[in-house]
């Protein structure tokens, strides 16, 4: 029998991989994807062409939208990516459970666990990498160096924002673009929830000082597999987001500016008021300031 050859191949030779890298055996995939194990042994010998119907299931299965694995396999037919570079990137690039702090409070605050908050990170990282490999495919620098850095923030909160919502279990919903809050709540225990994004140490900051509940996110530009040192000439082209907070603010809790080159005034969440807020996501690897000798940093909590 012909094997396959092309993107076909190339996208099997990608869910092998997964699969291994996973620890999954054959038949647990099959079971996973609902697709019968004599179909997976077929399938990974090369012996059958997936229909997208199994496909798609077995995408699910491995927890990676079908759109970004078929653009990986693309990548790697034309020689723009390495198979085993993209398997160990997809490993990395999953937000960690060990990665949540205070839990407790994440949920008093916003109503909402630390699955949520890591599958609307994780939602993030997929949005981001479909729009790099679209640009690597067209042989275009990848989105952190297309746009400018307050840009860049800007378009990442709003992937997370819609994360939150998509992974809330009904609890949120985006608002209108530019329209405070950024969440609005769908039902108890939702509130008016305000997102932020700052790049590495920087203080979270808006156009005008606005009481409400907060949750502020802070990222860092490392390479594809999360490489990171400390420092502008070090920056990488793909976001890690490496600090989550929540709490709530009132309008004093801001100090405000007219600064030369700001669109009007800046407001930005005062530093003793921000380090008191909640910390319910850390990434350590990721920090952006001089280690303490216990590991943290100031406004760890």
């Amino acid at each position: 029998m012909t094997k396959e050859t092309g993107v076909t191949s190339a996208f099997i030779e990608l869910v092998k991989k997964l699969r291994e890298q996973k620890g999954l055996t054959i038949e647990q995939l099959s079971e996973l994807a609902r697709v019968h194990r004599t179909t997976i042994g077929l399938l990974e010998r090369q012996e059958r062409t997936p229909t997208l119907q199994v496909s798609t299931q077995i995408a699910n299965a491995l927890q990676i939208p079908l759109s970004e694995m078929l653009q990986e396999a693309e990548l790697i037919e034309k020689g723009k990516k390495n198979l085993d570079d993209i398997v160990d990137f997809h490993k990395k690039r999953k937000p960690s459970v060990s990665s949540i702090r205070n839990e407790d409070k994440l949920i008093k605050t916003i109503g909402i666990n630390g699955n949520a908050l890591l599958g609307a990170i994780s939602t993030c990282y997929q949005t981001l990498d479909t729009i790099d490999e679209q640009l690597v495919g067209k042989e275009s620098l990848p989105l952190a160096h297309l746009v400018e850095l307050a840009n860049l923030s800007s378009m990442v909160g709003n992937m997370v924002g819609g994360g939150i919502a998509d992974c809330s279990g009904g609890l949120y919903k985006r608002n209108k673009p530019h329209t405070y809050p950024d969440l609005l709540p769908q039902c108890s225990p939702a509130v008016n929830l305000e997102l932020k994004m700052a790049l590495e140490t920087n203080k979270p900051k808006g156009h005008l000082p606005k009481a409400g509940t907060y949750i502020t996110f802070r990222y860092v530009l490392c390479d594809k597999l999360g490489n990171y040192r400390r420092g502008k000439k070090y920056r990488g082209d793909t976001v890690w987001i490496w600090e989550v907070k929540v709490g709530h603010i009132e309008e004093e809790d801001f100090s405000c500016s007219n600064t030369a080159g700001d669109s009007g005034k800046t407001a930005v969440i005062k530093t003793d008021i921000f380090n008191q807020m909640h910390l319910v996501y850390y990434v350590p690897e990721h920090l952006p300031y001089a280690p303490k000798t216990n590991g943290g940093y100031v406004g760890f909590n």
